[in-house]
């Protein structure tokens, strides 16, 4: 029984004379069928994802009032007062989140020049003190929170002594060509609260927070470089997230196969060589690569969160 197991992963796996120098795992009917597992394997994959999260606007469990809850909390943990949401810092924000959208940037001013705090005339907010705060790729409030208050600056802004407003905007569009979930967060004490005192600029700006390739989250500090944080997943999205770290790990376990096979095929023998069998070992080879770089659906990117 052992004598056969033997042989039959020798006929298999091991070129040699009985089978031609050509293992059956690496005949042409075989490649063809690792093409189309691959190929079946990544399509499937991304028809689950798109049919469960179509967009980041599915999967994003990110809302203004859990943004306001957030920082509120964030704020009580030194005393600080909590801040009132305000419908015109809420215009504010919207109006500056429809213009990164629109113009495709993701910067504290804009290609025209605006500044954050063009945004607060805009909507006649007279400031005393505001302060901006701007996040970009993040599925849910808790890590835009935690990036924000990893960060020197945005953290002055989210425990700001002075402040006693917030605007919040969540946006959905397409920034570089890749569709995101933007929030813009603004702070404010209006200049009639304080009636009397010489109206000053803005007393804090947060540090543009630029972009990447990906459609990894991203924030940079001043000094202290680029900081990474975990992804957190929830009970619904785990098992997904497992779908798609299981298929990249069969993706890879098909391609060190094959490329040990096809190494195999072409040193035992090194005399005898099959060149159409090698061409389309390569090409699965290639193909199984392109499975693995190639990311359709933002969920396929997922993994770390990077703050500014």
């Amino acid at each position: 029984m052992l004598k056969t197991i033997i042989q039959k992963i020798h006929l298999f796996f091991i070129p040699h004379q009985k089978n031609g120098y050509k293992p059956h795992v690496l005949r042409h009917s075989t490649l063809w069928l690792y093409s189309f597992l691959l190929l079946a394997a990544k399509v499937g994959v991304l028809l689950v994802m798109f049919f469960v999260y179509p967009s980041p606007a599915e999967f994003s469990t990110i809302t203004a009032n859990r943004i306001l809850e957030l920082t509120n909390r964030a704020r009580g943990e030194y005393n600080l007062p909590t801040l009132k949401m305000s419908d015109v810092l809420n215009q504010a924000a919207q109006k500056k989140a429809q213009d990164m959208i629109l113009n495709d940037y993701f910067a504290h001013n804009s290609p025209q020049g605006a500044s954050p705090w063009h945004w607060f005339k805009e909507v006649g907010y007279n400031y005393t003190y505001a302060g901006e705060n701007l996040a970009m790729n993040f599925v849910d409030a808790e890590n835009a929170l935690r990036a924000w208050l990893d960060s020197p600056s945005h953290r002055d802004n989210l425990l700001g002594k002075n402040y006693d407003d917030i605007g919040v905007a969540v946006v959905l569009g397409k920034i570089n060509g890749q569709e995101t979930t933007l929030v813009v967060q603004l702070f404010g004490t209006s200049f009639a609260r304080v009636a009397g005192l010489e109206t000053f600029g803005p007393s804090a700006e947060a540090i543009e927070i630029p972009t990447t390739d990906t459609k990894e989250p991203v924030v940079v500090d001043n000094e202290a470089g680029v900081k990474v944080v975990t992804l957190s997943i929830n009970e619904k999205t785990s098992w997904l997230y497992k779908l798609v770290a299981h298929s990249s790990k069969f993706f890879y376990a098909l391609l060190i196969f094959i490329f040990i096979n096809l190494l195999l095929t072409i040193f035992i023998r090194i005399e005898i060589q099959h060149k159409p069998i090698i061409i389309h070992s390569l090409c699965v080879i290639i193909l199984a690569l392109a499975m693995i770089l190639l990311h359709t659906h933002f969920m396929e990117g997922l993994g770390k969160i990077l703050v500014v």
